[in-house]
């Protein structure tokens, strides 16, 4: 049985009796599904994590009760489950009068932890290793090869003092911003 939370008592304290009721029937079936998770709130909303990772969440609605297995893959998985329900993509919503059976919360549950599961093990499972003859030498066989830059090689040419005056008497009358250099200043 998941571990119990302050906050989710007062989240549910505070609302009228027949939707509390609702989500307290909620609360038991996860808390009977869900044996070594711990209540928390989550998005604003009453949730279970089990390993540290949110796992579903309930919450009370304006005009019904709403039931988040917080992955959009859980409902589509269970959809056959989950007709006669209104349904989006990462929402079961449902009546106060006709709240989830057990049953079906259970079915959530279960498909959520399968989920989380599958997701631990693709991200433990190593990278696949490159076979020695592709990878060359060094990491040649792993990046595409650099270009080759041409290099040009320039006569260096050497200004007298009237030529460096006549260049900037050239870029005043273009009129650009005259250059400062050590010497007029």
């Amino acid at each position: 049985m998941a571990t119990r939370s302050a906050l989710v008592d007062a989240y549910h304290a505070r609302l009228p009796a027949t939707e509390r009721q609702a989500l307290e029937q909620i609360r038991a079936a996860v808390h009977a599904a869900v044996r070594k998770g711990e209540e928390c709130l989550s998005y604003g909303m009453p949730a279970v994590k089990l390993d540290g990772t949110p796992l579903v969440g309930w919450r009370a609605a304006a005009e019904h009760g709403a039931f988040h297995p917080l992955s959009g893959s859980t409902v589509e998985t269970c959809k056959e489950a989950l007709t006669g329900y209104d349904t989006s993509k990462g929402t079961i919503r449902f009546p106060f009068d006709a709240v989830l059976p057990a049953k079906l919360v259970k079915l959530l549950v279960v498909t959520r932890i399968g989920e989380i599961r599958q997701e631990g093990k693709k991200a433990m499972k190593p990278e696949k290793k490159v076979p020695a003859k592709a990878q060359g030498k060094g990491t040649a066989a792993r990046t595409p090869p650099l270009k080759k830059k041409a290099v040009v090689k320039r006569k260096s040419v050497v200004k007298t003092a009237a030529a460096k005056g006549a260049s900037r008497k050239q870029g005043v009358a273009k009129g650009s911003q005259r250059p400062t250099t050590r010497a007029d200043a």
